[in-house]
């Protein structure tokens, strides 16, 4: 009987051991220890940590500077829930070069570096497209990333957060892309990843966002988003006839379709078609221009060996994953005023305005 009580014992702690430790679905907890390991990346941008030190967890690596000044740090819980964490935009010159850096790529293809070529995939979808700049900044990160997941896994971690916040947050989307769509064998098949995307600016097209919704279903994704924060607006974006996937009101009408509309209808589309729409393909144009073609000649004296991709032609940004909004309240209205100016604009923006309205709203 003893015996009998003892396999029964060693069976639960076993399956206790193994069992996944994270769970679907927004945790205010959760995400209030991200928001605090994201305010360690204070010492390499020179502003003192608001938020308090992310109790349970441990520092366990921080990556070397690389690409546009990107970097990441990992953390362990206790029970062995390890975290991604995904620097955001800092005071330097690379480092907003890579934000403003935004046509569009395909979700799938490659980037050449001199004789270096990286192949990626972060959807199935052809007509998926991504962000520029962020992707530069996710290939110079992921064989460190790839790297830790393997030896941490080999060390019994099989949990993970891929999370960051501002540009780190747009870097996750396309890190946890890369990572589902790896080919089988690169990284263990049996862990476990949840995705935090703090203040994020939008990463890639329509086709994109559905393929990132799809393949982290069931509550896997969360955008969280101060509703008075403008960096989640960005990069600004412009839908033309182009970016529909299939036959839509805007296409041409042939003649027997459009005198069963009746005069006004044919006039409205007429205007459309000749006008609005031909605007709406110059915005594109031009965006494509000085975000895409100009801003690459500074990148280029950043990053000699990039070879400049064939851009997608589309500006058609939109957001994705999970919504959680941070709704204002008459408090922090009074506690987060802008000063004006530059440091005025980041006031909603930062860390401690997401971390007062989520104490405010999911943690009383």
């Amino acid at each position: 009987m003893k015996n009998i009580l003892l396999v029964i014992v060693f069976f639960f702690v076993a399956a206790s051991a193994f069992a996944q430790k994270l769970k679907p679905g927004f945790d205010a907890n959760e995400y209030a220890r991200l928001l605090e390991m994201t305010e360690r990346f204070a010492d390499t941008t020179k502003v003192p940590p608001a938020d308090p030190y992310p109790f349970g967890w441990t520092h366990v690596f921080r990556s070397e500077t690389v690409g546009l000044d990107n970097l990441w740090d990992m953390w362990l819980s206790g029970d062995s829930v390890a975290v991604m964490n995904i620097r955001g935009t800092i005071a330097s010159e690379k480092s907003w070069m890579l934000d403003f850096y935004a046509p569009m790529v395909p979700a799938e293809g490659s980037l050449k570096f001199g004789k270096e070529i990286f192949t990626y995939k972060l959807a199935s979808d052809k007509n998926a497209a991504v962000h520029t700049g962020f992707l530069l900044g996710m290939h110079y990160l992921a064989p460190s990333v790839i790297e830790k997941i393997n030896e941490y896994y080999n060390k019994g971690v099989k949990d993970f957060i891929v999370c960051g916040h501002s540009q780190g947050a747009a870097i996750a989307y396309l890190m946890r892309s890369y990572l589902h769509y790896l080919p089988y064998g690169t990284i263990p098949a049996d862990i476990t990843i949840k995705t935090y995307n703090s203040a994020a600016p939008k990463p890639g097209n329509l086709y994109y966002a559905y393929d990132f919704e799809y393949i982290t279903r069931g509550g896997w994704s969360h955008r969280v988003v101060n509703q008075m924060d403008w960096v989640p607006q960005m990069p600004p974006s412009v839908q033309t006839r182009y970016d529909f996937k299939h036959n839509d009101p805007f296409t041409p009408v042939d003649s027997t379709l459009a005198a069963n509309l009746g005069f006004f209808p044919r006039v409205i589309i007429g205007l459309i078609q000749k006008s609005v729409l031909g605007d709406m393909d110059d915005a594109r144009d031009i965006l494509m221009k000085y975000t895409g073609k100009e801003l690459y000649k500074v990148i280029k004296t950043f990053l000699p060996d990039f070879q400049e991709p064939k851009y997608v032609s589309t500006m058609d940004y939109t957001v994705t994953a999970s919504p959680v909004i941070l709704m204002p309240t008459e408090e922090y209205r009074q506690k987060f005023v802008s000063p004006g100016g530059i440091a005025g604009a980041f006031v909603h923006h930062m860390m401690p305005a997401y971390y007062f309205l989520l104490k405010q709203e999911y943690m009383k």
